[in-house]
């Protein structure tokens, strides 16, 4: 097995920028437009992703 060199970040990370309403909805806009293609293929995703087997917290 390979070692991993990963980076080693040595300062803080500064606090994330808020966004404003209209840059978040581009940022989706931005998102669905480029992870997938197609409505087809999100809403196929959507339903693997969900929980489709019922179970009860005890």
């Amino acid at each position: 097995m390979k070692k991993l060199k990963l980076p080693v970040i040595k300062e803080a990370m500064g606090e994330p920028r808020i966004l404003s309403m209209d840059e978040y909805f581009e940022f989706v806009q931005w998102n669905l437009k480029y992870t997938f293609k197609h409505r087809k293929t999100h809403e196929r995703w959507k339903k693997l992703m969900a929980v489709d087997v019922p179970f009860r917290l005890e």
